[in-house]
């Protein structure tokens, strides 16, 4: 049957049935026509309004079986199918009426329709199966909400972990730091008494690390052999320490003799340099994962923003060096939140600015990261 017969059947039927003035009732918003389980043998109309049934969850909840509107009938299932005793809570949703009848209604008569059954079927199908497809959306829904929650429980869990790993974590790399920075002062102090001629090249690698990449060593390389007359092997030594020919000419006496020399002091000094730089960067991070695995619910009083801002740099590590970042973080007044979540905010920030730059082949990728308090609000932009 199609849509335009089922609205003439319904059309007959509300004249037939549901017009009479004394079979009907007034509620009012909130309501109850009748509650779960109640006896009920009256089949109803909504004629304006909206009565809505509802079904308790076992956790106390509810959730609403189905919604009548004007013109759709409550009581279905309990009236045809004689059980007369009611499936939901029935209340109105707003000021209603609503029209009825009993199971002992005279039959009006119908061409091909011997029983109030046959009579109300196409209406009563169509009813129906709008009720069906709405409580499989209501599953459906509740079934992804359940899923969202299952993940964000198994987040949460993971980020208690990693939270109980950075705190072990946490000693260790303090431990390395702290020797580190005891190390470096006393061999640069010893060098500095003892070796005095060797010191410069030593304290160069402590201040500068290794700087150049491999393809600018090999340009370095072939500059150096050409301007200062060195076989290459001496020329490679020199480039990898990264220092100006200007510096370079200083030493130009001994560099034929003492490119071993120079590249060895060098080299502990910038190993120095990067043990410092690894330890620092550890600790960042391992504070920045402690950050990320904080409690949802725990909120940090006097919670500094811009330090969110840096642990979540310090997470994405790497990512950022295929880009130019820049960073105007200017003073702000601190917050009462969880550091945990505004990590999380800029790191997935950041790392969608990244991509998007990398997807679409941007020439020369800058990104801007900054802070301002302004009007009373604190301000974050994050800009590629």
């Amino acid at each position: 049957m199609n849509q335009s017969s089922v609205e003439q059947s319904l059309e007959w039927l509300i004249e037939n049935y549901f017009s009479a003035k004394e079979r009907t009732l007034k509620l009012k918003k909130g309501e109850c026509l009748f509650n779960k389980g109640d006896y009920n043998d009256h089949l109803y109309l909504v004629k304006t309004g909206q009565l809505n049934g509802y079904v308790d969850n076992p956790d106390g909840s509810r959730y609403a079986r189905f919604e009548a509107g004007k013109n759709k009938f409550v009581g279905i299932v309990s009236f045809f199918s004689r059980t007369y005793i009611a499936r939901a809570n029935v209340i109105a949703q707003e000021d209603s009426e609503i029209a009825w009848i009993t199971r002992d209604v005279d039959l009006i008569s119908k061409d091909g329709c011997d029983s109030l059954f046959d009579q109300f079927m196409p209406v009563v199908v169509t009813d129906l199966a709008y009720r069906q497809q709405r409580e499989q959306k209501f599953f459906l829904e509740k079934e992804a909400a359940m899923k969202q929650l299952l993940h964000s429980e198994k987040m949460a869990s993971l980020g208690q972990m990693a939270a109980a790993l950075a705190h072990e974590l946490n000693n260790a790399i303090a431990v390395l730091e702290r020797n580190t920075h005891w190390m470096r002062e006393n061999i640069t102090e010893i060098l500095q008494k003892r070796y005095p001629q060797e010191y410069p090249y030593f304290q160069y690698g402590n201040e500068n690390g290794r700087r150049l990449s491999s393809s600018e060593v090999r340009a370095r390389t072939r500059e150096i052999a050409k301007k200062f007359a060195l076989a290459r092997g001496d020329a490679q030594k020199l480039a990898k320490t990264g220092m100006p020919n200007d510096k370079l000419k200083y030493y130009v006496d001994i560099l034929d003799s003492d490119a071993d020399i120079i590249y060895m002091y060098w080299d502990i000094g910038a190993t120095f340099h990067d043990m410092a730089i690894a330890a620092h960067h550890a600790t960042h991070v391992v504070r920045s994962v402690r950050a990320l695995g904080a409690q949802r619910h725990s909120r940090q009083i006097d919670m500094d923003v811009n330090q969110s801002i840096k642990e979540s740099l310090a997470l994405l590590g790497p990512r950022l060096d295929s880009v130019k970042l820049t960073q105007k973080l200017k003073q702000v007044p601190p917050l009462t939140a969880n550091i945990g979540e505004f990590v999380q905010i800029w790191t997935n920030l950041i790392k969608n600015a990244i991509e998007a730059m990398m997807h679409a082949s941007t020439p020369d990728p800058e990104l801007t990261v900054r802070s301002e308090f302004a009007r009373g609000r604190v301000n974050v932009y994050i800009q590629d």
